[in-house]
């Protein structure tokens, strides 16, 4: 399948970010795939994505912004879509995911994110997992914003929540507490039921679709990281 990438100019970055942009993506891609491969994995709610598939033919699969580096490597080599800005971050995104063999839609997530909504809705008619960050780029960590209730009532398709969890990692002091998970460690991928699109795209439709993946995404993650042992990541 492909896919038109819309490349930010490259003048807009500095000679050292450019310089960053050829060389880390594809170093930061490999190492992060070479330690997932170390690591036990078991999914689990599989039935609710492929059942999802098989009923509507395409769905959007939403996780929270800290489990995307074990997504990209779980979705490795897929037709999975995923959003990522025109910004520095973005384009790095798009080159580290790219090396994973997933596609990614270009568009600003600021100015209220009409422009990324676009993209992604658009991108949701040719492939069957549009992807979607609920709590990106910036936070608050684990607040889904009303973004997926927009494009859910846009495209009317179905939303499955999808959730992460590892046994032992090393944790950026980012706004997300990004994971990088440690050799040899446990990861749990697990799908909760499919949620049904809003009826329309009002502000209380909206909003009541958003807040049921916010609650489904969290309650499945306190599941998995309970059943890990671990203390919750506050």
């Amino acid at each position: 399948m492909s896919h038109n990438h819309a490349q930010l100019p490259q003048h807009n970055f500095s000679f050292a970010q450019r310089l960053q942009l050829a060389v880390l993506p594809v170093v930061l891609a490999d190492l992060f795939y070479l330690l997932y491969r170390t690591c036990s994995v078991e999914t689990r709610g599989r039935e609710h994505h492929d059942e999802t598939l098989r009923r509507h033919g395409r769905c959007h699969v939403v996780i929270w912004h800290e489990s995307m580096a074990m997504a990209g490597c779980y979705n490795r080599g897929t037709d999975y879509l995923t959003l990522t800005s025109h910004s520095y971050d973005g384009e790095f995104a798009a080159r580290v995911i790219k090396r994973w063999r997933i596609h990614a839609a270009r568009g600003s997530s600021s100015r209220g994110g009409s422009e990324a909504l676009k993209a992604l809705a658009e991108a949701a008619k040719t492939v069957p997992v549009t992807g979607f960050t609920l709590d990106g780029p910036k936070g608050p960590r684990r607040v889904a914003k009303s973004g997926i209730g927009v494009l859910a009532a846009r495209t009317q398709l179905p939303i499955v929540p999808n959730a992460y969890a590892v046994s032992s990692a090393w944790r950026l002091n980012s706004w997300d507490k990004f994971p990088i998970q440690k050799p040899f460690a446990r990861i749990i991928c697990a799908y909760a039921p499919a949620i049904p699109p809003p009826p329309d795209d009002s502000p209380e439709a909206v909003e009541a679709t958003r807040s049921a993946v916010e609650k489904s995404l969290n309650d499945l993650h306190a599941q998995i990281e309970r059943d890990l042992g671990g203390a919750p990541i506050v």
